[in-house]
């Protein structure tokens, strides 16, 4: 009777520590991403949409840091830690341009939080950046925690049908300051190629500069903008110039091949060219602080028609999205970069049939056709009440808008 006591209680011991074994993870990846989930909701989650990112394994002697869109670098040497553990990412604005806030945090193998820094940028190791940061399909397989259903692979494909050419007098200057060592360099890049290419095809190929990375040439900095603005100016005797202007940003600043350049640097050139007309898109994080920082006495200068941004002062520009939060994108066949991809749409739209709605508005408002036709592919985005219409997915989104395009015209719409 003892011994089957004895046998019942052992194999009671076994089914309960068979019952533990299996609440444990077996892979330790999943047993670190549980604690930094964890970590972060007993911190308390950020109110509006995050995703939180595996970034891979890190030693005692690797140094984690950041970087920002104006060029700062943080750095972080992990010291006095005596095991090695995994490295996270809680993204605040999820896939955005920076800057904008995150969290890097690092979970021992023992399931401890050794190390937690708030930043700005995106994230680094040993002064590199990390490969999901750099890529959009790699950064969706990196993602291990997305409440709000942000992150989707993209998709790859995109025609764009130019059926009209109707001036060959402007000219333009289509710039990515991004670099391969900085996040979405790729999706930066593509976009800014298929924007060079439709204003070739509006303007003419002579009468367009392209101003971006080049292995082996100049960074593609301010420096390099005023080079091919002087030069329309001087060989094409161009006198209405659009700057379109794609890279990480913040107030005032964007990061040109990986040098800062400040608002009020373009202004002073704007000055100095009276006779130019200028139109200006500026696709950044942190974009409309520029319709503040490109006045002069309180006043933008009086030979910019019109300023697109694609964002606020204190929001951030996307890549593209076809879905968050349970809404789902109205132009799907957008890519790269959200507003941008949603523009491109649009300036294909406007200058094929939709062509005498722009010159009905410019006569009706007595402007050039060029300032008319951004202004109605900027409306056009937006539709009538942009928080249910608008093309731009991240500006629909369910927590809020987390990117509102403004515009300047130098007309009363």
């Amino acid at each position: 009777m003892r011994l089957k006591r004895v046998s019942i209680v052992i194999v009671a011991a076994l089914v309960a520590m068979l019952m533990i074994s299996s609440c444990i993870p077996k892979d330790p990846v999943v047993a670190a991403t549980r604690k930094f989930i964890q970590f972060i909701e007993e911190e308390g989650e950020p109110e509006g949409p995050f995703t939180g990112l595996y970034l891979g394994e890190v030693d005692q002697d690797d140094v984690i840091g950041s970087e920002s869109a104006g060029g700062q670098e943080l750095q972080y040497q992990l010291q006095g830690i005596n095991e090695s553990g995994y490295f996270f990412y809680l993204d605040e604005a999820p896939g955005a341009f920076y800057d904008h806030p995150g969290k890097l945090v690092v979970i021992s193998k023992g399931g401890q939080a050794i190390f937690e820094e708030d930043t700005e940028g995106w994230p680094t190791i040993n002064g590199n950046i990390v490969s999901p940061l750099s890529d959009r399909n790699l950064y969706a397989k990196a993602v291990i925690w997305d409440k709000w259903k942000y992150v989707r692979e993209i998709i790859t494909g995109i025609v764009v049908d130019w059926t009209q050419v109707f001036f060959r007098i402007k000219g333009a200057v289509i710039t990515s300051g991004l670099t391969p060592t900085q996040n979405l360099y790729a999706e930066a890049r593509d976009v800014r190629d298929l924007m060079s290419n439709a204003f070739k095809t509006i303007m003419g190929t002579d009468r367009v500069r392209d101003v971006k990375y080049v292995s082996g040439a100049a960074a593609p900095n301010w420096t390099a903008v005023q080079t091919a603005m002087n030069d329309l100016l001087t060989t094409e005797k161009v006198n209405y110039m659009t700057l379109y202007f794609i890279a990480h940003g913040n107030t005032n600043l964007m990061n040109l091949g990986g040098t800062t350049f400040y608002a009020n640097q373009l202004r002073t050139y704007i000055l100095e060219h009276s006779g130019v007309k200028f139109c200006i898109i500026i696709e950044s994080c942190h974009s409309g602080s520029w319709l503040e920082g490109l006045k002069s006495a309180g006043v933008i200068p009086p030979n910019v028609e019109i300023i697109i941004t694609t964002t606020t002062a204190t929001k951030g520009a996307y890549p593209d999205w076809d879905s968050a939060g349970g809404a789902v994108d109205y132009n799907p066949d957008d890519m790269y970069v959200e507003w941008s991809g949603d523009f491109l749409q649009k300036l294909s739209s406007f200058t094929g049939t939709g062509w005498p709605e722009v010159t009905s508005y410019a006569s009706s408002k007595s402007i050039d056709t060029l300032p008319a036709l951004l202004y109605k592919c900027y409306t056009a985005i937006k539709g009538g009440s942009p928080s249910t219409t608008s093309w731009t997915l991240t500006e629909r989104s369910v927590a809020g808008p987390v990117q509102q395009p403004m515009i300047y015209t130098k007309w009363t719409p």
